[in-house]
């Protein structure tokens, strides 16, 4: 099974996760993510060291999804860590999803990889959160 993927979208680029739950196309739609925001990621070398909490709320699951990835990249240019694995939840509750957990990555990625090109933000161009037969699938276009 394919984990995640990049497309091309104009002059920007998508991101898109698969998993066999929801959290699991989350977390690896941020190794999508990875691949563009480090210029030769090799994922054996990956040692995850840090992690950041995170809690978020939306009352759809592509705006949830779009938020996530925003708050990714504000903790990434903030505390310059390159975060590559969600462990969390996401759960409907009333009439919103809300999202608890930690990201994880490490913060000595750039001597290794070096730059790829600069992420500006998520945006919620062909943003979606599906579920297609046993597997899900989180995407967006994000700004490059």
């Amino acid at each position: 099974m394919k984990k995640y993927e990049i497309f091309e979208h104009s002059a920007d680029m998508g991101i898109r996760g698969y998993g066999e739950s929801i959290e699991e196309a989350f977390s690896n739609a941020l190794k999508a993510l990875s691949t563009l925001i480090v210029e030769n990621i090799k994922w054996e070398k990956i040692s995850i060291k840090d992690s950041i909490y995170i809690e978020l709320k939306a009352e759809y699951l592509d705006e949830l999804f779009v938020n996530f990835i925003n708050k990714v990249l504000t903790h990434f240019y903030l505390e310059k860590i390159l975060f590559v694995e969600f462990r969390g939840s996401i759960k409907k509750e009333k009439e919103e999803y809300i999202l608890k957990g930690e990201i994880l990555g490490e913060k000595s990625f750039l001597e290794r990889f070096g730059y790829g090109v600069e992420v500006k933000g998520a945006t919620f161009t062909l943003a979606e959160v599906k579920k297609e037969g046993n597997l899900w699938i989180a995407q967006c276009v994000v700004d490059v």
